[in-house]
């Protein structure tokens, strides 16, 4: 036997379990897609394929979603594709990422398990992906810049950071609030290939690629495809600021709620009490409009009173943000906020369920799922960084790998306690990701007897 047929029996092994790893996501894609062909959707999906039909004209969300709708329409079976796209992307960047990182078989094979495990068990991360929502894909592609960038120390080769960049980009421009789960996988590498800089054309021009996404992110939420006319600009604080003054006033007993033009006196603070509720701002502002109470307010009236309030009684203001994180992640009585959508609403466009039985049984399947605590988000993201803390030490190789991805998953969920206008499940997907990955990489340290940095 010659030394490389030697090597290729060797490597057998490692190949096949990386082969089914993958089918497994490819699975879960195919089970999810064909379930709820072409894909559920509600106001935020369907208002990304009219962008993407008729021309971005409005900047309130990322127009980069509707930008991939119109990709993924030159292909044949769109839009379902685009699920089938976000589930195996999701699944598939983990495990690639595991076996990028442990040379050891059985510790990849482990953290893949751990990683997908976590994902499929979380009713948050399997209700979101059979949805056309943002949230899902800034998740997919977080997990392929991740797979592209993570790996050893070393030289990192080209290719894989120009992949990364690629997904890093397209992660950053889906959600505003992308950042802080991107910012510190972006550190690491410029760390890296400041210390082991590629071969050419060397370190500074890495730099540069790795840095790339953000400003190119932000282009494309200033001007749009393909003719370069600014966007309007981005109101969408105005929403939040008013959940917030609502809070505020349910908390203290004091309204601070602008006197809306031609109205007489603020809304009482009984009413705030009485319409006040975590989960979403706009169950607050539809119940202040049923009652009658004016909802419209300037930008600048409702900046004004934000600050007044949050001057006035900061004590409240936490309460009322703790309130809506705690419903964020599972750890409020009663089940998750908006754990899915339960079908295609009305459209213009003749979107509708291919088997609606096998939709309803999905959707009804995920819901059951929530009711349990278990697997809650808040559970994940703790355990998480609970085992992160466990194997800190045993692998000192991949202890600025589990720190990125712990500051990510906590980055990402800190901004949501800050400023989240609702308490939706499918928001905190791309931190439960970054969660997921960082307890299969801190599971497979833990392996008995391979606790070692150079694996």
């Amino acid at each position: 036997m010659t030394p490389s047929s030697g090597r290729l029996l060797t490597g057998l092994p490692r190949l096949a379990a990386l082969v089914v790893l993958l089918l497994a996501p490819a699975l879960a894609a195919s089970f999810v897609a064909g379930s709820v062909w072409p894909g559920l959707m509600g106001y935020d999906g369907l208002l990304a394929f009219k962008e993407s039909a008729r021309g971005i004209t409005t900047n309130a969300w990322p127009p980069m979603h509707a930008y991939l709708l119109t990709l993924s329409g030159q292909f044949p079976m769109a839009p379902g594709s685009v699920i089938f796209l976000q589930v195996f992307c999701i699944g598939a960047g983990g495990v690639v990422v595991a076996f990028r990182l442990f040379r050891s078989t059985l510790q990849a094979s482990l953290a893949a398990i751990v990683y997908l495990a976590a994902l499929a068990l979380s009713p948050s991360v399997a209700g979101s992906m059979a949805v056309h929502w943002r949230d899902p894909l800034t998740a997919a592609f977080f997990a392929l810049a991740a797979a592209a960038w993570i790996a050893p120390p070393g030289r990192s080769p080209w290719l894989g950071l120009i992949l990364g960049a690629a997904a890093a980009t397209v992660c950053l421009s889906l959600r505003y609030n992308a950042f802080p789960v991107v910012a510190p996988l972006t550190c690491l590498m410029v760390y890296r290939v400041w210390r082991y800089p590629p071969v050419r054309p060397g370190r500074l021009a890495a730099i540069l690629l790795l840095l790339a996404p953000y400003p190119l992110a932000m282009a494309s939420v200033t001007w749009r495809l393909p003719d370069l006319q600014r966007l309007p600009r981005v109101e969408n604080i105005s929403t939040t600021r008013l959940f917030d003054i609502v809070g505020v006033g349910a908390c203290s007993g004091k309204s601070f709620l602008p006197v809306a033009p031609g109205a007489v006196t603020m809304t009482p603070p009984d009413t705030l009490r009485r319409v006040y509720s975590p989960v979403h701002a706009n169950l607050v502002v539809a119940d202040l409009q049923a009652l009658g109470y004016a909802t419209e307010f300037g930008h600048e009236a409702l900046r004004a009173a934000w600050f007044e309030a949050v001057r006035h009684d900061p004590l409240c203001f936490l309460s009322h943000r703790r309130l809506v994180f705690l419903a964020q992640v599972g750890a409020l009585r009663g089940d998750p906020f908006y754990i899915t959508h339960n079908g295609i609403d009305p459209n213009p466009f003749g979107f509708r369920l291919a088997r609606p039985d096998r939709a309803a049984a999905y959707v009804t399947g995920v819901a059951e799922q929530a009711h349990a605590y278990w697997n809650r988000p808040a559970v994940l993201l703790a355990g998480s960084l609970f085992l992160m803390l466990l194997s800190f030490r045993a692998a000192p190789s991949r202890q600025l790998v589990k720190l990125a991805l712990a500051l990510g998953a906590t980055g990402f969920t800190g901004l949501l306690f800050l400023a989240s206008p609702a308490a939706d499940a499918r928001y905190i997907v791309p931190a439960l990701a970054a969660a997921a990955l960082l307890a299969g990489i801190s599971a497979a340290d833990l392996l008995p007897g391979r606790r070692t940095g150079a694996s």
